[in-house]
């Protein structure tokens, strides 16, 4: 996959993981276009990336979504790279928690529904360019489940699956379908997880370097070890990130979304 010269779309993307994305691929000379639900959010993303696009979009809502493909089929005629970024995560307990269903289905109504919704909605421009991608965030805990995100990590185990059967789907039609599943992420979202994380420029980092190689699962930092140790012992893994979560956390459980 080209790295430079595309029109892209992320979700997700006026912070964290999403505009370090952003940023990777302004300075690849790409013309990037960025959504988010939070007004404020995307006007400093637009003040410190000038060369951004952005529109006002919550990836939950279908008339908003159209709003902007319909937009950005106007004005900037075609789209050759999505990035699903734009994700919720929470952390609580869903035997005592009693708001837990309804927490559950915000997490699947962004991390999932939101991510076909976005995708459907591009197929569209992205058939009509003669090389396309789109990129999916997922998480090890797609195939590492946490407790402490029991609906986060089945929506990520979704997301997992759809982008194995979706690559399957588009090959006939030219476009790669690429998975990134990073490890505990620098960034607002999992603030309350006193551990070692990665930066969100180094996901931004090994995306780049997964689309110039064509590495359609990208997994980097304490991902990859915790990935080849699932697929040795399942059970195993999982007593792992059960440790590492014990103790990483820290403060009262909290959710926070990536707009």
């Amino acid at each position: 996959m080209k790295i430079n010269d595309n029109t892209v779309l992320i979700t997700g993307g006026s912070s964290g993981i999403g505009l370090a994305i952003a940023q990777a691929l302004l300075n690849l000379n790409n013309r990037v276009i960025i959504c988010g639900r939070n007004q404020q959010k995307l006007a400093q993303a637009s003040q410190a990336y000038p060369q951004l696009h952005t529109f006002l979009c919550d990836v939950t809502k279908p008339d908003q979504v159209s709003e902007m493909f319909t937009a950005i089929k106007s004005q900037f005629g075609n789209l050759n790279l999505l990035v699903n970024n734009a994700g919720i995560i929470k952390f609580y307990d869903f035997l005592h928690d009693e708001d837990a269903v309804i927490s559950g289905e915000e997490e699947i109504a962004t991390n999932l529904v939101g991510t076909l919704r976005v995708t459907k909605a591009a197929l569209p421009l992205l058939l009509n360019s003669p090389e396309s991608a789109i990129v999916n965030l997922s998480s090890i805990v797609a195939l590492v489940p946490s407790a402490t995100t029991a609906i986060y990590s089945a929506t990520k185990a979704a997301v997992h699956s759809f982008s194995c059967s979706l690559r399957q789907q588009l090959q006939p039609n030219n476009i790669k379908v690429f998975e990134v599943m990073p490890p505990f992420v620098d960034t607002e979202a999992i603030k309350q997880i006193n551990t070692d994380k990665v930066s969100p420029a180094e996901v931004a980092e090994a995306l780049i370097k997964g689309l110039r190689t064509n590495n359609y699962e990208i997994r980097l930092g304490p991902a990859k070890a915790l990935y080849f140790v699932h697929r040795l012992s399942p059970t195993k893994a999982e007593g792992i990130l059960k440790q590492l979560v014990a103790k990483a956390l820290k403060s009262q459980m909290m959710p926070i979304r990536n707009s």
